[in-house]
């Protein structure tokens, strides 16, 4: 803009100059010219410089206007390229894709062998301000083709700076998972899982202080007291200890829940539709101990009560299920690989009709074969309820090999 102008000023003086020139040249070859001549002469050079300076002013104005026009352009596309680094700033996206191959013989004796995309998991986690956090999760799992909104929660809080929380929508609740209680170095989930995972919307009140975790939530689940109405009138409550001392790492916990039968166990099993003669609670407690290479894990689940018997039966009666879960498991380094050995022992009581075995003895192995690449290579032993308590008495096996991706 500055060259422009100088070049404007420049055209200026030496069109001043030729008019001059030209005047002078003009007056040598004719005669003097009068007064009244020389002032319209000065008028018509005057009227020119005018213009000229009018043309250079519009100009300058133009280039101004041009140079603004840019600058706000190139702030605005700044302020958009800041957005949106500032959202991806804010989002973590994750997630696991696991394929199983797996031969099984049943307590049928039936055997069968299979490969499957048992498991794909895509999470979106940010972290909207200090106080507001989110995570959506969708899963598809190898039981239909569908992709299911599987979790999707809002928390309002920041427990490193408050110890209380707010915490609302769908996920599994704080019934055994969210404790630890449902942790496991195995390839299958455990038994405690099977009976218990409560995946409901949800609000949930917590709080965390020094190791002390503790929680209460209310929800509307999928079963109903007989004749009531559909209502909020579910609740759950949680507590959890965790910390560290002389190198090893603990965590213990218990909950309860004022009906277990809005456990998928449960749900699946019920044979009367989702309608109860009255509420069945159940009570979980889990703990964990880690040291050096090692953890310990167990837990135990039940039915304070039991059910009607033609709700959930068990050998012709009302069934009281329980279950329980106990496993080692052992990491060290192979051949600069992390491997992973895991042994559980599991049982259930009179959890027949949740189709669970009544005793489990498995094994596993899980080898780190690169960053977020895992192969886990697992044997599981079943032994079924004897045919008087409404199983086959017989035993079935299950050999599966897993291939899982994080990202």
């Amino acid at each position: 803009m500055t060259i422009k102008g100088s070049m404007s000023r420049g055209a200026l003086v030496l069109a001043a100059v030729a008019l001059v020139v030209g005047a002078m040249q003009t007056a040598a070859a004719q005669s003097a010219p009068t007064p009244e001549q020389l002032m319209r002469m000065i008028e018509a050079q005057q009227r020119q410089l005018d213009d000229l300076k009018a043309a250079l002013k519009r100009s300058r104005i133009e280039a101004e206007a041009a140079a603004n026009a840019a600058a706000q352009r190139v702030a605005r596309e700044a302020a958009a390229e800041a957005t949106k680094s500032s959202i991806l700033d804010k989002v973590q996206v994750g997630g696991v894709a696991e394929v199983e191959i797996t031969h099984a013989d049943d307590f049928n004796g039936t055997g069968s062998s299979d490969i499957a995309l048992a498991t794909l998991e895509v999470f979106f986690d940010s972290q909207l301000h200090d106080y507001l956090s989110t995570h959506v999760q969708f899963l598809y799992e190898d039981t239909g083709d569908t992709i299911n909104f599987d979790e999707a929660l809002v928390t309002v809080g920041n427990t490193e700076k408050f110890p209380v929380y707010l915490q609302f929508g769908k996920a599994p609740q704080a019934f055994g998972g969210q404790g630890g209680g449902f942790d496991t170095d195995m390839s299958t989930d455990p038994l405690t899982k099977n009976m218990g995972e409560i995946a409901e919307a949800a609000v949930e009140v917590g709080a965390v202080y020094e190791g002390l975790t503790v929680r209460g939530y209310i929800y509307n689940g999928d079963t109903q007291k007989a004749g009531d109405t559909n209502a909020i009138d579910q609740f759950g409550l949680a507590a959890a200890y965790g910390g560290e001392r002389h190198g090893a790492s603990y965590n213990v916990g218990v909950s309860y829940v004022n009906n277990i039968a809005d456990s998928g166990g449960f749900t699946d099993a019920i044979t009367n539709d989702t309608s109860l003669t009255d509420y069945v609670p159940g009570i979980e407690v889990h703990g964990d101990f880690a040291f050096n290479d090692f953890v310990l894990r167990g837990a135990y689940m039940r039915a304070m009560d039991s059910f009607q018997s033609g709700e959930v039966a068990f050998n012709g009666r009302g069934a009281q299920p329980s279950v329980w879960h106990a496993e080692l498991a052992y990491t060290m380094r192979i051949l600069d690989r992390d491997w992973t050995l895991a042994g559980t022992v599991q049982g259930s009581h009179e959890a027949t009709a949740l189709s669970l075995p009544e005793l489990r003895v498995g094994g596993a192995v899980t080898v780190g074969v690169m960053e977020n690449f895992a192969v886990t290579l697992e044997y599981l032993h079943d032994e079924d309820y004897d045919t008087g308590e409404g199983g086959t008495g017989n035993d079935s096996h299950t050999a599966t090999v897993k291939l899982a991706a994080e990202f």
